[in-house]
């Protein structure tokens, strides 16, 4: 990949150009969020019309990492050989196939939705992590991950803050189309992004020109990569998986522990991605400028911790601990995906961000089931909530272990 090096250009037409493609890629990637999320807040609806069980439910969460987990490094590849626009649109146009078939109400039909989703959802996000790399790369790469990710969680705000009102004063299926009319308007949006990302090129507004590469990728390069892109894997995989679990059961949750109504629920439930939403691009900015990323992530895993326990066990406001969910759920990711362009090449950014979001996804994939399974067992969520803490400590070792290791190569996660 050439550097851009942008020296016809004003820096406030390089940041409005490159803005202008970060809200394009994000409008794909919020509907897809909106998607995924989706289940969660329709749980209560989905076993009253449809008749099926906790388990049945939380499949339509796990089934969705099945094909990640097997195809996602190939879509990480495919990003960095296709080039983004091609693979943009491509996993685009499999992710909103999925939700139109999720839509049907069939269960088998909506198991063969999410897991077409799965493929073109994840392995989209590899191909936007790489466009946010290749326009913000040493232009505050930090913030833009914020901004992004800002965008992307008010689309699962959306729905459980919208999806519960709908499902109760329409239909299940009203709801399940719209999320699929809003993954359409997506998917031409991803269109649009395709024509930016050439101009962008041509006119040399990109921090990095993509190359096409002639070189066979092995499944052993990916063994290559640094100790420090394993542990910030495993950190990766054990947080997320306290957080997109248990908001995927929250709504069912808040209306058996505290007696509240489905909209209730899912709104308290959408609490992590309301103060998230707001809060990561600041942490994203805090990040540029100080650098403190090993730091960010031990102090948002340790935060993670109590909060799942008091919920269960405890006679707290259940307002508090999704407070500080909601902040922890800022300072791990705003600190943790800009880290990964510094430990990894360019040319193999799209294979890093395959690996990593395959390895997220072997969690995502066993731990909803595992509370299904724990709800159906035991006939409460209180034991799923020990297991989450759990992972919190874990995230916890795994944050710590990596700013040792980081600490050893010259501190470069700590620099801004």
């Amino acid at each position: 990949m050439n550097t851009s090096q942008n020296s016809n250009h004003s820096k406030s037409e390089i940041y409005l150009f490159a803005y202008l493609a970060l809200v394009f890629i994000s409008v794909a990637a919020m509907a897809s969020y909106f998607a995924y999320d989706c289940i969660g807040p329709l749980t209560p609806k989905l076993k009253e019309v449809m008749g099926l069980s906790t388990t049945q439910v939380y499949m339509l969460y796990s089934i969705y990492s099945i094909p990640v987990i097997l195809f996602v490094v190939i879509g990480g590849v495919l990003a960095d050989k296709l080039g983004v626009r091609k693979s943009a649109i491509l996993f685009t146009a499999i992710f909103t196939l999925g939700t139109v078939l999720t839509a049907s109400e069939n269960y088998v039909i909506m198991l063969i939705g999410r897991f077409l989703f799965g493929i073109g959802a994840e392995s989209y996000y590899v191909v936007m992590n790489k466009i946010l790399a290749k326009w913000f790369k040493g232009r505050g790469l930090a913030m833009a991950f914020g901004v992004n990710l800002f965008l992307c969680r008010a689309g699962t705000y959306a729905a459980f803050f919208g999806l519960p009102w709908l499902a109760q004063n329409y239909t299940l299926a009203t709801a399940l189309w719209i999320v699929a009319g809003i993954n359409i308007f997506g998917l031409v949006i991803t269109l649009l992004y395709a024509l930016l990302d050439r101009y962008g090129e041509k006119k040399n507004l990109v921090a990095f020109v993509e190359e096409e590469s002639d070189e066979v990728f092995q499944f052993s390069d990916a063994f290559r990569l640094p100790a420090a892109f394993w542990v910030i894997s495993l950190l990766c995989v054990t947080y997320y998986s306290a957080i997109f679990p248990f908001q995927g059961a929250a709504t069912d949750f808040f209306v058996e522990r505290y007696s509240m109504n489905n909209v209730d629920a899912g709104r308290l439930a959408g609490t992590i991605i309301l103060i998230s939403m707001f809060s990561t691009w600041i942490f994203g900015a805090i990040v540029d400028k100080f650098g403190k990323r090993a730091t960010m992530m031990i102090i948002g895993s340790l935060a993670m911790i109590p909060c799942h326990v008091s919920m269960a066990y405890t006679n707290i406001n259940p307002w508090i601990p999704m407070v500080v969910l909601g902040l922890s759920f800022s300072l791990v990711p705003a600190a943790l995906w800009p880290a990964l362009p510094l430990m990894v090449k360019e040319r193999q950014l799209g294979t890093a961000y395959g690996v990593i979001a395959m390895i997220q996804n072997i969690g995502l994939f066993a731990f909803p089931l595992a509370v299904g399974a724990i709800r159906d067992k035991t006939g409460s969520y209180n034991p799923a909530m020990i297991m989450f803490a759990g992972l919190g400590v874990l995230g916890l070792i795994f944050a710590i272990w990596l700013k040792v290791i980081e600490g050893k190569s010259g501190g470069y996660l700590e620099k801004a």
